[in-house]
């Protein structure tokens, strides 16, 4: 069962986009802020998020809808004096080196010297391009134009900034899909995880096709609720019957869209690779799980993908072996927890998120813990928990920015996650995990058991995870 996770209180230290540092006005180019702590206060002593405030509201485009080619973006922030806008682009075209002039090549030939400079390589991650800096009018309006023909096809967020002449400031990301743009990045990659090398694909799915979900997975290939038990959303975990579906499909991906009429308790989505007759997608090590998705940072947004080991489900009870496996325990691997929102009550967890290993019902290993019973440092702790800052790694953007591929290996001696190919922590495998089969969920919980608070009023009650691809590898490694 999910729980809210011990290092929450550490995800709220986080760095974060510099909202307002000098950026160039044209669309689409590459801004490179600095991103310090939003939350701190020239003093240092600010309560987090106080600052924030829910000013930003889109009127056009709708939130979660569909645009293609030049959009006039309208909002309004009353009280706010000023505004950027930024989105993630793909990388520029690479440029061809320009042709040597005759008197350096001759130079060159005859005195020597430095060969000609090549031109800088676009990061293959992309950037942060700045599409609009605005003042805004005596009400807080402000339009601008976003040039989607320039930008990824697909799933995009161009998030808003604004501010007042004080400390005030708003982030309202405004979830789109381009169905023009720039083919960049999407579907499942040809080349297979430098952490699953040498292993054999055992799934993929990269819902490039119609879906195929039903409520406890019966003639499907996912069911829509927690195998074993325990929908833990707000919102609650809805499935394809009774006109309250939340998944749906474009292009190669997953939607999974959480939504919430009046005087209804709102709905999401969770996906269980396993039935609870036991079939379905489970690996043992050593084995690899892998997803890539994006999803929005808003109050009670909580995108993750996670595994848990077997158990006892779809084993017979009488079966010799039950009972040892029901008090083995159960390994819950959580890849990615992320926190959506800003301000006060809110996670403010910027581009961090948890990772945290979970071992439930079972004598914690000689490594858990940081001291031992003498109150000693422990000499075996390894930690099993983090969080990990996306703005300092790779191409240095958020969970709700871009897409980004979230990773878990399994062997039989070590539990390695990674954040789009780079490892970020690595602990020694747990008994349960070595034993038993492992199966995955992805999700789009909205509040519920984190504890955060839920406010998507200003967004019309919805928003979106995108689930690009989900792959899972088993075997040894070579």
């Amino acid at each position: 069962m999910k729980t809210r996770l011990p290092c929450l209180a550490l995800a709220c230290a986080l760095a974060s986009g510099a909202l307002f540092a000098q950026a160039p006005a044209t669309p689409a180019a590459a801004a490179t802020p600095e991103y310090p702590d939003f939350y701190t206060g020239e003093s240092g002593k600010a309560p987090k998020g106080i600052d924030f405030v829910q000013a930003i509201k889109v009127s056009a485009p709708a939130y979660c809808s569909e645009i293609q080619g030049d959009t006039t973006v309208t909002f309004q922030a009353p009280g706010m004096t000023q505004a950027k806008a930024f989105c993630w682009q793909q990388p520029p075209p690479a440029k061809p080196s320009p042709p040597e002039g005759l008197w350096r090549r001759v130079k060159r030939a005859l005195f020597g010297g430095e060969p000609p400079t090549p031109p800088a390589k676009p990061s293959p991650w992309g950037h942060d391009a700045a599409v609009a800096d605005l003042k805004l009018d005596a009400a807080g309006s402000g339009s601008f134009v976003f040039p989607a023909d320039q930008f990824p096809n697909g799933p995009i967020t161009i998030r808003i900034h604004a501010k007042d002449e004080g400390k005030k400031q708003d982030i309202c990301e405004l979830q789109l899909f381009n169905r023009g743009g720039v083919v960049w990045n999407q579907g499942i990659p040809k080349a297979d995880p430098p952490a699953a090398t040498g292993m054999t694909l055992l799934f993929a799915d990269d819902f490039a096709g119609p879906l195929s979900i039903s409520p406890d997975g019966k003639n499907a290939r996912y069911p829509a609720h927690k195998t074993g038990g325990g929908d833990f959303s707000g919102w609650i975990f809805s499935d394809p019957a009774g006109g309250n579906d939340p998944f749906g499909q474009a292009g190669t991906w997953l939607r999974i869209h959480a939504s919430k009429k009046p005087g209804t308790k709102g709905r999401s989505g969770i996906l269980s690779s396993i039935r609870g007759d036991g079939s379905g997608v489970s690996a043992t090590p050593p084995c690899y799980f892998e997803c890539r998705f994006v999803a929005q940072s808003a109050p009670g947004t909580w995108p993750a993908f996670w595994t848990l080991t077997k158990g006892t489900i779809g084993m017979d009870k009488a079966a010799p072996e039950y009972e040892a496996v029901k008090k083995a325990g159960c390994d819950e691997l959580d890849i990615i927890e992320a926190y959506g929102g800003y301000g006060p009550k809110n996670p403010n967890s910027g581009g961090n998120y948890c990772i945290v290993s979970h071992f439930w019902s079972q004598p914690k290993p000689a490594w858990h813990e940081p001291k031992g019973a003498d109150g000693k440092p422990n000499p075996l702790y390894k930690p099993h928990s983090a969080v990990v800052d996306t703005l300092a790694l790779g191409g240095k953007s958020s969970w709700s920015w871009t897409f980004h591929t979230y990773g878990l290996l399994i062997t039989e001696t070590d539990t390695v996650y990674y954040f789009d190919g780079s490892e970020v922590l690595r602990h020694p495998t747990g008994p349960v995990s070595k034993t038993q089969p492992t199966w995955f969920l992805v999700n789009y919980a909205i509040g519920g058991i984190s504890g955060w608070q839920i406010d998507l009023e200003r967004y019309g009650n919805q928003s979106d995870m995108w689930v690009d691809y989900i792959r899972v590898y088993q075997g040894e490694r070579k």
